[in-house]
Parts: structure tokens; C-alpha cells; sequence
């Protein structure tokens, strides 16, 4: 793990210099994936987000994410929705914070007894991009999120690529 650590550091540390140029009407596509493996279980997350800048510093956008997961042999698939919006602090750095607001369907289709809202959360969080081009960046974000359907809270953490055009 620790070497796992100090490569990100480097690869981080030996980033060019540059610094983010968003502009209104510029596009981003980001893209998130993850595998989890342990004692039978298997699980595989592909998250695929599309934004648009409305300004400089604000961003809506959404996308699906696919998930699949099986169990002792036994498979099942997911499709869940989130549209977004998001507020950067700055525009022009290397490093660029933000809040977000989003509404996250976990499941479009679910099972009788559920309901489409025992599904539904609206989530507040934050995060940043970090730049290593001025085209492309490093994404990390968490999100809280409250379910419409019950008492239901949600946490996710993000990491993922995101370019920009």
C-alpha cells in the first residue's frame, strides 16, 4: 500500500506545471471505474459522467454508472443515474476545489415491494480536480446523500480521470 502511496505522490510531484483554462461552454467527460474482490463476491463499477460549463466557474452535467456483481457464481446487473451540478472556487490553477449538489438513482427499475424513490437520494459534497495537462485531470470527490424513499444515507467516494474540451 505505502508503495502504492509514493507513486501517485511522484507521479503527482513530476506532473508539467499547468494549470486549468475552463471556459464557458467547454465540455468535460470523466471517467470512473473500480473492481471489488474478496471471499466470493466480485463487483465491478464503471462510472461515465458528461458536463457542461455554463461560466467558468459553474459546471451541470450527469451520466450513468453501470454496475455489476455476482455472488458464488450468481450475476446481476445495475444501471443508476445522476445529474449534477457543481461550483468550482477558481478557474486557472492547477488545483481546483468544489461543491456540488446532485440527485443519484441508485436503481431505474426496481423490484415490487421498492419504489423508484426507495432509490432516490439528493447528495451534497465536495472535492477537486488536479491538472496534469490543460486538457486533462485528476478527479476526487465525496458525496453525502439522503434518501427520498426513507432513512436511508448514502456516502460514495469518487477518484476518476476527467479531459476537457
Amino acid at each position: 500500500m505505502k508503495k502504492a502511496l509514493y507513486a501517485v505522490i511522484l507521479i503527482l510531484c513530476l506532473a508539467p506545471l499547468t494549470t486549468a483554462q475552463v471556459e464557458e461552454g467547454d465540455k468535460e467527460v470523466q471517467v470512473q471505474g473500480s473492481l471489488i474482490a474478496f471471499e466470493g463476491i466480485t463487483a465491478i463499477i464503471g462510472t461515465f459522467m458528461y458536463g457542461y460549463f455554463v461560466t467558468p466557474n459553474t459546471e451541470i452535467g450527469g451520466g450513468p454508472m453501470i454496475i455489476y456483481a455476482s455472488y458464488e457464481g450468481e450475476g446481476e446487473s445495475n444501471i443508476s443515474l445522476t445529474l449534477f451540478g457543481r461550483y468550482n472556487f477558481v478557474s486557472g490553477e492547477k488545483v481546483v476545489p468544489y461543491l456540488s449538489g446532485q440527485i443519484y438513482q441508485f436503481d431505474i427499475s426496481p423490484e415490487e415491494p421498492m419504489d423508484f424513490t426507495d432509490f432516490t437520494f439528493l447528495q451534497v459534497g465536495g472535492g477537486f480536480k488536479y491538472f496534469v495537462s490543460d486538457n486533462l485531470a485528476y478527479d476526487v470527490s465525496g458525496n453525502l446523500g439522503f434518501g427520498l424513499g426513507g432513512g436511508d444515507v448514502s456516502f460514495i467516494l469518487y477518484g476518476g480521470l476527467s479531459a476537457f474540451f
